[in-house]
């Protein structure tokens, strides 16, 4: 089994560009995550752990109302929520961090 971690995923494109608002912030870390999960030759199924970092508790519905959309599974993983006063940059609303399993795969050197 091998343990993959991702963290500091937020809500900037590849073209390095931050998504304007919290929705779509979330979108692409999502996205992120999603995308790094694949390069590493694992899936959303594999997550067994999430920790959500905002920076307004308000953004909280909106957050769950997109994770269930998103992210919906019979056996969701361990889920984090934390309201931080700030993020490493000040126009970050959201950070995702995440601990997945992996049952096979190649090893990494």
């Amino acid at each position: 089994m091998r343990l993959l971690t991702l963290s500091g995923q937020v809500g900037i494109a590849v073209d390095g560009t931050v998504r304007p608002d919290f929705r779509s912030q979330c979108l692409q870390a999502m996205d992120n995550v999603e995308a790094l999960l694949a390069d590493m030759g694992a899936g959303l199924p594999d997550i067994v752990k999430i920790t959500y970092y905002l920076t307004s508790a308000a953004d909280l519905p909106l957050l769950t109302e997109l994770r269930q959309q998103r992210w919906a599974s019979s056996q969701p993983p361990a889920v984090t929520t934390l309201v931080v006063a700030a993020l490493a940059r000040p126009e970050l609303a959201i950070e995702i961090d995440i601990l997945a399993a992996v049952a096979s795969g190649p090893e990494t050197p």
